[in-house]
C-alpha cells in the first residue's frame, strides 16, 4: 500500500487555517469577479452590482470575504485590490487555471517520477506551459512577526543603491539608525509616518531615544529643507517600503487594534513601481507642520 505522510504543526496549522479560508473565498465565481473589478477600483456599488449581474446581498456577501482575507481594501472611497489581493489575481490564479488546463500533460509528470525519462519530459512540459513562477519572477518571502519585518527593513536599507521610499506606521529606533546611515551614503530618502503614529506612539519613542541619538534626529531637523524634501505625514492604509523601485515590503495588520498580522518582501519591478506612484500620491498629500511639532516635542523631552 502506497504510504501517504501526514502534515502536522505549522504546515498542517497553515493548510487548515487562513490558505483554506483563502481557497473557499476564491472558490466563488461572483468572489472573482468583484474581485477583478477591484483592480480598477469600485467606487460606486450599486454600478458594480449591475456591470457584474450580481444581486446586492450576494455582492455586499462576496466584498466582505475578500476585505476580510486582505484581498481589498476601501482606500478613499474606493474598494481597490490590496498589494496581496493584486498578486493573487495577476500570478496565483492564473497559474492555477494553467495547471487546470494542462491536468493530463502535469499527470504524466507524476507518473514518470523516479524514471530516467521524468526531468526531460518535467521541462519540456513546464516550458510549453510557462508557469510564471513566484519564487524567479517576484521572490516572494514570508515575514510572519514585526521583529522579523524590523529586520528586514533595515537590511534594506543597508543595501540600498539609490533610493528608499518608506510608509510606516511604527517607530521604530533601529529603523531610524539605519534611515541616517542611508543619508550619510547619499541614498534618496523619503519617509510618510502614519497620523496615528504621532499620539500613540511619539511617547514610546521620546523614552527609547538615548541622549546621543535624539541630538542626532534635532540637528537633522535644524534644517528645514531637509525635513520639507524627506519626512511627511499621512494616514496610512498599510507599511511598505520601496528599495531601488523594486524591491519591497507590505505590512498586514489588523485593522480592528492595529496589531501585525504578516507582512510580504517582494522582489518585482511592477509592484515596485505601483508601491512608488501610491507612495507619490501619498507624499503630496501628506503634511508637513506635523512634523515640526513632533520635532518640537521630541527636542522638550
Amino acid at each position: 500500500m502506497e504510504k501517504f505522510e501526514t502534515k502536522t504543526g505549522e504546515e498542517a496549522n497553515i493548510i487548515t487555517g487562513e490558505l483554506s479560508t483563502l481557497f473557499r473565498v476564491l472558490s466563488k465565481p461572483d468572489t472573482l469577479k468583484i474581485l477583478f473589478r477591484t483592480g480598477i477600483g469600485i467606487e460606486s456599488s450599486k454600478y458594480a452590482m449591475k456591470e457584474l449581474g450580481i444581486t446586492q446581498k450576494r455582492y455586499y456577501s462576496r466584498l466582505r470575504e475578500l476585505i476580510d482575507t486582505d484581498l481589498v481594501k476601501k482606500i478613499d472611497g474606493v474598494y481597490r485590490q490590496t498589494a496581496l489581493g493584486r498578486i493573487i489575481y495577476e500570478r496565483f490564479l492564473p497559474t492555477m487555471g494553467k495547471a487546470f488546463d494542462a491536468r493530463e500533460e502535469l499527470e504524466l509528470i507524476v507518473y514518470l517520477e523516479g524514471t530516467e525519462l521524468e526531468n526531460g519530459v518535467k521541462k519540456s512540459i513546464l516550458e510549453k506551459l510557462d508557469f510564471p513562477s513566484f519564487a524567479e519572477s517576484t521572490k516572494i518571502k514570508l515575514l510572519r512577526d514585526y521583529e522579523t519585518l524590523a529586520i528586514e527593513a533595515i537590511d534594506l536599507y543597508d543595501n540600498a543603491e539609490e533610493s528608499v521610499l518608506l510608509a510606516s506606521n511604527y517607530m521604530d529606533v533601529r529603523v531610524m539608525e539605519a534611515f541616517f546611515r542611508a543619508k550619510d551614503r547619499d541614498i534618496t530618502n523619503r519617509i510618510i509616518i502614519g497620523k496615528n503614529t504621532i499620539s500613540s506612539k511619539l511617547h514610546t519613542l521620546r523614552t527609547m531615544l538615548s541622549l546621543t541619538f535624539a541630538k542626532v534626529i534635532i540637528n537633522f531637523a535644524s534644517n528645514a529643507g531637509n525635513l520639507k524634501d524627506t519626512v511627511r505625514f499621512a494616514e496610512l492604509p498599510y507599511t511598505f517600503c520601496v528599495v531601488d523601485g523594486h524591491q519591497t515590503f507590505i505590512e498586514f495588520s489588523n485593522p480592528l487594534n492595529e496589531n501585525f498580522i504578516v507582512a510580504l518582501s517582494i522582489d518585482d519591478r511592477i509592484i515596485g513601481d505601483n508601491l512608488t506612484k501610491f507612495f507619490d500620491a501619498l507624499w503630496n498629500a501628506g503634511e508637513f507642520n506635523s512634523v515640526i511639532d513632533a520635532i518640537d516635542s521630541l527636542k522638550s523631552s
